[in-house]
């Protein structure tokens, strides 16, 4: 199951990704669509996993929330970080931190709610990881899955002039940047989800229209009007289907 490692591109991914319009718009609408689904209200005191979180943002999020949060990645610049940025959560006893890769992921038990964001795409086995990850989750608790979608990066491919690669398939990054190695088909991760037992609550498409226009438009719009439309759409089909990224929520069966 091996997959990348974010040692190394610490600085660009925290650039790109996190401070950027995008990756407030991103957050933006994770934060939308959680309190819409899971039960919000009840989230102080739940037992939370952070599977290969990166940053820590979503740890930030459910702890703000009251709940314990254990966090883990196998990076261990990312774990550096979350560990100063954290220091408080820690010491209070509300987060714990890990060096660990998803392959080790069975020895951690079970949670009531496993948030997983971007982390499937860059491994080489993402549904040996999905499995771990639906069996971390105890009956009747949720599962946040974030994925980066294949459909869009076909179609982006297919707008940049690139016809000979998209139409041959081969469109995976190539582990030197942030394009992922195994984009998915949210309609097949959605199959496996309810396989497994869960039941869909929301596909959501994060970022669906603001990633394919030109910067110059998007300029025009203030990225309050962005979120707005984003969120209007964002459940919709197509749009859910051709969000760069595509959040899925689901409950495990009692």
């Amino acid at each position: 199951m091996a997959g990348v490692n974010f040692d190394g591109l610490f600085d660009r991914f925290s650039q790109q990704i996190y401070q950027s319009r995008k990756g407030r718009l991103r957050m933006q609408l994770i934060d939308a669509l959680y309190k819409k689904y899971l039960p919000v209200s009840g989230l102080s005191g739940l037992r939370v996993l952070d599977a290969a979180g990166g940053l820590g943002q979503m740890s930030h999020w459910f702890l703000s929330e009251g709940s314990a949060v254990d966090y883990f990645d196998v990076s261990t610049e990312m774990v550096e970080s979350v560990r100063q940025n954290f220091s408080a959560a820690i010491e209070a006893g509300a987060l714990t931190t890990l060096c660990l890769s998803i392959t080790d992921l069975d020895a951690l038990g079970e949670y009531d709610i496993v948030n997983a964001h971007a982390v499937l795409e860059w491994l080489e086995q993402p549904y040996s990881a999905l499995q771990s990850l639906c069996s971390a989750v105890k009956p009747g608790g949720y599962l946040g899955l974030m994925v980066y979608n294949r459909n869009m990066l076909m179609l982006r491919h297919l707008m940049r002039g690139t016809l000979q690669r998209a139409m041959s398939g081969n469109i995976a990054g190539d582990r030197k940047g942030l394009t992922p190695i195994s984009p998915l088909d949210p309609l097949e991760v959605i199959a496996q989800l309810e396989k497994a037992g869960f039941r869909l609550l929301c596909q959501a498409g994060i970022r669906t229209f603001s990633d394919l226009a030109e910067k110059t438009v998007i300029d025009w719009y203030e990225e309050q009007e962005l979120f707005n439309a984003e969120l209007q759409l964002c459940e919709q089909r197509p749009y859910c289907d051709i969000g760069r990224y595509v959040l899925l929520i689901a409950q495990k069966s009692p």
